[in-house]
Order: C-alpha cells, then structure tokens, then sequence
C-alpha cells in the first residue's frame, strides 16, 4: 500500500513548491514567471505558513507628492492600472498651489480584556487597583517606554446587555503596529484583572479600530470654477448616498492601501479601521469633503491609519525596506501624513474625472495597453 503524503505544514518549502508547480498544472511559462531563489523560498516560509512561492504585485512610484513642504516619491504595490497614473496626475496639480498640508496623531492603539460576569461596582474597584494595574502594565511594555511609548490609558466600559465588561488599555506603540505587544499586554494583564474587577476573561486582544490615532490632509487647488463646484457636488453626495460613499472610499483606499502593501503593512486592519470610521455616525458616509472656497477647490480628509515603519513584515520584506527608504526612512506619523495626502490626491484625480469626461476613458486606455486589447 502506498504511504499517505505528509500535510503540507510537515513538508519541506522546496517540496511543497513542487506539489504546488503540479497541483496547478503550471505551464513552462508560469513556472518560470513563479520560479525564485531559495532565498526568496526561505522568506517567504519564514512569513506565512505552508509557504510555496510568492504572488507578484506590479511596484510602482508615483511622483511628485509634494506633502508638508517635501516632494515624495511614493512606492505603490497595485495590480489596478491608472491608481498610479492619477495619483501622480493629481500630485502636479496641487504643486502648482503649494501641495498637500498633512499631521497625524500619536501612535496610541487598544488593547482589550472581556470579562463575562464582572464584580459590582467594577468603576470603583477599578480607581482602588488602578495604581498596582497600571504599575503591572508598565513592566510588560518595558521596552516601548524607553522608545518614548508606553501606557495612556486604562478605562472600562459595560457592555450591560451581555455583562461583559471591556477593560482598554491604550499604548502608544511608536513607530511599530504593536500587534504582538497589545495581545501580550492583553493576555499578561488578565488574570490581575480578573482578581481586580471580578468576572472571567472571555477574548484579550487587540483592537485593530484606529479611531485613537487620525491622519488628516488638506488641499487648496486652483481649478476651473464649473469642475470646481461639480466636484464638490459629487463629494456632497458621498455624503449622502452610502452605496457612492463604498466606491467613493474604494477610490481613496487605491493609493493607501497600495502604500500599505509596498512597505509590508497590514492591508486587511487598515482597511477594516477605515470603514468602520466610515460608519461611525451610524451611516455611511464618504471620508473625503470637498468644497469651494473663493476661487479655490479646498480638500480635506481624515482617516485612522495604523501604519507602522519598524517590526513585524516591515523589518523582514527586504522590498517593504526599500520602499521606506525611497521615502526617507520616515517615522509613523510622517508615513501616516504621506498616506493621508495620498488618499486625497487620489480622490481629487477620480472625482475630477468622474465630473468631467467619466472615469473609463482614461483607465480603459491604460487597461488596454497592458491587455492589447483593442476598443
């Protein structure tokens, strides 16, 4: 009888990259298209489990973002075309008026602990430990306040519905995402909790809302006054049509997200946290405001990014550290405000296009060329 194969986690990468050249029935082309160094191997079965390959997103720059006074140029890993094109468009029409203004918050993030059943009175018991709770906090993040991070805050909240009760912990993480730090804390800090506040942990993790920590860009462009007041129109109705506002917010997330992807940050809580902004007041609603101000179109946007420059994939991916150092090696919040200024560039390129010719004529001629496919 024929031995069973192992699973693929218990294979060797180079064996589980050959199951998957014949799983697939991979052509001499794609094999060669798919084929890599064993170094390459070795990276990518050090970042994900199961590891067979890679799957190669197109990196692009966009030029010319002129964002606080310093021209990027900014590194885009996007399978779409023309988010590039339009970014880098919209880039040289704001250099004409001086480019983008753009800040970010501290880098403060959530930690969570649930306790189901919690004591009575759990406010109270909360100020009579507070100072043992938070001194305990300070020595599993040891390491984040010699950066200049650490604890800022502990609260709870009562979910009385269900009592569950949510102790938060909010850090300030630096220029790291603080994943793996939060769900530490969270975890560490529970069974103190538990005895502090009475009840039983339900979940300790992070949460990856990043409400705590907005970028914002602004814009003035000088622009022909009808496609001025038209844009503004269209930026009116992304306020209040929720199914616009999805592909209104779509348009922005192209650059960021793609931002995110090139400097190896986490593109699914980036995007969770900034549709969740979105729906904050209860509907959903475009990011972006635009309006016209004397003879001036005037942008702005706000956007909760969590975007990290050290750590986790950022420090691995030898692309994602090439992509930080074409924009200077920036810390967290300059790679937020660049990311913001982005977002906005690109929701002036799409909406100016959507007001005036329509989006397809030039995306298509773009898709066109890399298919050759013909009208």
């Amino acid at each position: 009888m024929e031995k069973p194969s192992p699973p693929l986690r218990k294979r060797p990468v180079v064996d589980r990259r050959a199951w998957w050249l014949s799983a697939s029935s991979a052509t001499e082309a794609q094999t060669r298209f798919f084929e890599g160094t064993g170094a390459d191997l070795e990276l990518a079965d050090t970042l994900v489990e199961n590891a067979v390959g890679w799957m190669p997103i197109p990196l692009g720059v966009a030029s010319g973002l002129l964002v606080n006074g310093i021209n990027y140029e900014v590194p885009l890993a996007t399978e779409e075309p023309s988010v590039i094109a339009a970014v880098s468009y919209a880039a040289s029409v704001a250099a004409r008026t001086g480019g983008f203004t753009a800040g970010a918050a501290a880098p403060i993030m959530r930690a969570q602990v649930f306790l189901e059943h919690p004591g009575a009175e759990a406010a109270a018991r909360l100020e009579a430990s507070r100072t043992a709770l938070e001194a305990e906090a300070r020595t599993h993040l040891a390491s984040m306040e010699r950066r200049g991070g650490g604890l800022r805050g502990l609260s709870l909240a009562h979910l009385t519905d269900l009592d569950v009760l949510v102790v938060r912990l909010d850090v300030d993480v630096r220029d790291a995402m603080g994943a793996n730090l939060l769900n530490t804390l969270a975890e560490a800090m529970t069974p103190s909790l538990e005895k502090a506040l009475g009840g039983k942990k339900l979940l300790a993790i992070l949460s990856n809302d990043a409400s705590l920590r907005p970028a914002w860009a602004e814009v003035k462009l000088s622009v022909d006054p009808e496609r001025a007041r038209r844009i503004a129109l269209a930026s009116a109705v992304a306020q209040a049509d929720p199914q616009r506002a999805v592909t209104h917010n779509k348009g922005i997330m192209n650059g960021i997200t793609a931002l995110a992807l090139a400097t190896g940050n986490d593109t699914r809580a980036l995007e969770a946290a900034v549709h969740s902004f979105a729906a904050s007041s209860g509907t959903y609603r475009g990011l972006s405001r635009w309006t016209v101000e004397g003879e001036f179109l005037k942008g702005r946007l706000e956007i909760p990014l969590a975007l990290a420059t050290v750590g986790g994939s950022v420090g691995i991916h030898p692309t994602a550290r090439m992509a930080l150092q074409l924009l200077g090696s920036p810390d967290s919040p300059t790679l937020c405000s660049v990311a913001a200024a982005l977002g906005l560039a690109q929701n002036f390129a799409a909406l100016n296009a959507l007001t005036g010719e329509g989006i397809q004529k030039g995306h298509m001629a773009l898709h066109q060329r890399r298919t050759g496919a013909t009208a």
